[in-house]
C-alpha cells in the first residue's frame, strides 16, 4: 500500500466531513446541487479505496453512488431513509478516519446501527447487467424501430434492429444478441416458436397483437416466458426486461434450463373458475360482500376452507358461526388469500422429503405467514395488504418442484447439509434457481396480477426490483418468510438479516416486534 496516497486519502475524509454535513442538510432545499456534490465525494472514495485495497470503504462508497443515482431519478420528496443512510455513512467514515489515523485495521460496518446492510453487488444488479448486454429489436415498421431504439440505447450496451425474419434468425444463429424483442405483428408467435427451436433458452420477449390474459398460460407452455401485448407499453416492457435479466443473466440466477419448469407447469390444472371468480370479486372495489358470500356458497370446497380457517385461533376470528359472519369478519383480502391457499393441493404430493416437511407443516407455515403479514403490515400500510396477504400464503409453492428436482438429481444429501436459514442458498447452489423464481412462474401461468408475481419473484433480492414500490413489497414478503420457518414455527426474535431488511426499507422494527408478540399470544390461546 502506498503510504503517501493513504495519508492523502485519510485527510480527504477529514476535510469532507463538514461538507457532507452541509450537503445532507441542503438536500431538501437544493436537491440537484447537493446530490451532485455528495455523489462526487462517494465516487472519489470508491476509486481511492479500491486502489488502496480498502474493500469495506469501497463497498460503502459504491452503495452511496447507487443511492444518490436513485435520488436523482425519483420523483417527489427525498425519502427519509436516504437521509438516514447518508448520515450513517458519514458517521461510519468518521470512525474509519480515526482508525486510519491510529494505523488500526478498518472495522466492518456495524449492522446494528448502520441501515444499509443489504448491499447488492453491481455485477448482480439488473440495471448494471443491462449495460453489458446486446439487445435485438425485431419489427417490420421502421418508425416503431426508431421510437423504441433510442431510449433503449441508454440502457443496453447495444441495440440493433431486424426488420425481416431472416435477419432476426441469422442474428440468433450467430449469437449476435443476448436478448430479443420480437414484435413482428401477426407473425410474432410463429417466428418466436422458430427461434425457441433454434435456441431453447433464448432470452426473448414476444409481443403479441392484443394479447389476452388467457393466452399467457398457453404461451408459457410453449416456452414463451415473457409475452407482452402489442402495441407495446413502456411499463410492460420495463417489467419484462428486468425479469429476463434477473432470470437469465444475474450470477445468482443463471438458469440452466427452463424445460423442467415448463414440464412441471404443463402438468398443472388451470386456475379453478371458482377461485378466479372469488379473486376477481375481492380485487374489485365495487363488488359487495353479498356478491362474495353468494359466490363462495356455490363452491362447497371453498366454503369448507373458509369456515375451517375461521375456527383456527391464529386468525383471531371469534363468535363467527355462519359463512356470512366469517366472510364479513375476514374481509376481502383475507378471503382471497385463504382461497388461494388451497391451490397447493392441486400441485401433487406435499411430502417434501428434501425439506423434511410434511403436508401439515407446509400448510401451517403458509397460515402463520398470512397471519403475521396481516398483523404486522396493517400497522405499516393497509392499502398494500390486499397484495401482500396473497404473496405471504403463496410464496413457497415452488418448493414442490424444487423438492422433486433435488431428489431426481440425487442431491438430497447435499441439500440437507445446509442449515434451515440457508435453504435459498442451497437451492441456488444446487439447482441454479430458487423457490421464489419458480413460484413466480407458476403464478404467471395462473394469470395472477403482475405485482403479486413480481413481489414474490424479487423476494430473494428485494432491492434488485425495478421500482421502489416493488422493492418495498418484495422486502415485506422476504421479512415474513424469514420470520416463519418452513416447518411452520414462528421465530420470536428478529435476526440481524431481518433487522437489516427492515432498516433498508424504512420499516419500523417495533411494529414487527409487536406483531410477532401479539401473534404468539394468539397462538398460545
Amino acid at each position: 500500500m502506498d503510504n503517501e496516497l493513504l495519508d492523502i486519502f485519510t485527510y480527504r475524509i477529514l476535510a469532507d466531513q463538514s461538507i457532507m454535513d452541509e450537503e445532507i442538510s441542503l438536500l431538501p432545499l437544493q436537491r440537484e446541487n447537493a446530490i451532485a456534490k455528495l455523489f462526487r465525494i462517494f465516487h472519489n472514495y470508491k476509486a481511492s479505496a479500491t486502489l488502496l485495497e480498502l474493500p469495506a470503504i469501497a463497498q460503502l462508497a459504491a452503495q452511496g453512488e447507487n443511492i444518490l443515482n436513485a435520488m436523482r431519478t425519483q420523483k417527489g420528496d427525498i425519502c427519509s431513509y436516504d437521509i438516514q443512510w447518508l448520515k450513517a455513512a458519514r458517521s461510519q467514515l468518521a470512525l474509519w478516519y480515526d482508525q486510519l489515523m491510529l494505523n488500526e485495521p478498518i472495522s466492518p460496518i456495524d449492522v446494528k446501527v448502520f441501515p444499509a446492510i443489504a448491499f447488492i453487488e453491481e455485477a448482480q444488479k439488473s440495471i448494471e447487467i443491462m449495460k453489458t448486454l446486446r439487445l435485438l429489436y425485431a419489427d417490420p415498421n421502421p418508425e416503431r424501430c426508431e421510437k423504441i431504439q433510442k431510449p433503449l440505447e441508454h440502457i443496453f450496451h447495444s441495440v440493433d434492429i431486424a426488420t425481416t425474419p431472416n435477419t432476426l434468425k441469422s442474428a440468433v444463429l450467430n449469437n449476435d444478441c443476448d436478448i430479443v424483442i420480437v414484435n413482428m405483428q401477426e407473425h410474432s408467435l410463429e417466428i418466436a416458436q422458430e427461434l425457441l427451436h433454434i435456441k431453447p433458452d433464448l432470452g426473448m420477449i414476444t409481443a403479441i397483437l392484443d394479447l389476452k390474459p388467457y393466452q399467457k398460460s398457453r404461451l408459457l407452455l410453449k416456452g414463451m416466458t415473457y409475452p407482452i401485448a402489442s402495441p407495446i407499453k413502456a411499463d410492460d416492457l420495463k417489467r419484462q426486461l428486468h425479469n429476463i435479466v434477473s432470470s437469465h443473466f444475474c450470477k445468482v440466477y443463471s438458469i440452466v434450463s427452463h424445460e423442467t419448469i415448463y414440464n412441471f407447469i404443463q402438468g398443472l390444472d388451470p386456475l379453478p373458475s371458482s377461485v378466479r371468480q372469488i379473486s376477481q370479486l375481492c380485487d374489485d372495489p365495487e363488488s359487495s360482500i353479498k356478491d362474495l358470500i353468494h359466490t363462495i356458497e356455490t363452491d362447497s370446497v371453498t366454503t369448507a376452507s373458509v369456515l375451517h380457517a375461521a375456527s383456527m385461533p391464529i386468525y383471531g376470528i371469534k363468535n363467527s358461526q355462519s359463512l356470512e359472519q366469517v366472510v364479513v369478519s375476514f374481509g376481502k383480502r383475507m378471503i382471497k388469500a385463504i382461497t388461494l391457499s388451497d391451490l397447493a393441493c392441486t400441485l401433487g404430493s406435499l411430502q417434501l422429503d428434501a425439506y423434511a416437511i410434511n403436508e401439515t407443516q407446509f400448510k401451517e407455515s403458509s397460515r402463520k405467514r398470512l397471519a403475521l403479514m396481516q398483523k404486522w403490515y396493517s400497522r405499516v400500510d393497509s392499502s398494500e395488504l390486499d397484495l401482500l396477504c396473497s404473496t405471504a400464503i403463496l410464496g413457497n409453492l415452488g418448493e414442490i418442484l424444487i423438492n422433486q428436482e433435488i431428489i431426481n438429481s440425487g442431491k438430497e444429501d447435499d441439500f440437507k447439509r445446509y442449515e434451515e436459514q440457508e435453504l435459498t442458498k442451497a437451492e441456488i447452489d444446487l439447482l441454479k434457481t430458487s423457490t421464489a423464481f419458480i413460484t413466480a412462474d407458476i403464478l404467471e401461468f395462473w394469470n395472477l396480477e403482475p405485482e403479486l408475481v413480481d413481489a414474490i419473484r424479487y423476494s430473494d433480492n428485494p432491492f434488485n426490483a425495478p421500482t421502489r414500490t416493488l422493492q418495498r413489497l418484495a422486502c415485506a414478503n422476504a421479512i415474513v418468510y424469514k420470520m416463519v420457518t418452513p416447518h411452520g414455527e414462528l421465530r420470536n426474535e428478529l435476526s440481524e438479516e431481518v433487522r437489516s431488511l427492515m432498516l433498508k426499507a424504512s420499516f419500523e422494527i417495533a411494529d414487527l416486534e409487536e406483531a410477532v408478540h401479539a401473534l404468539e399470544e394468539r397462538i398460545e390461546d
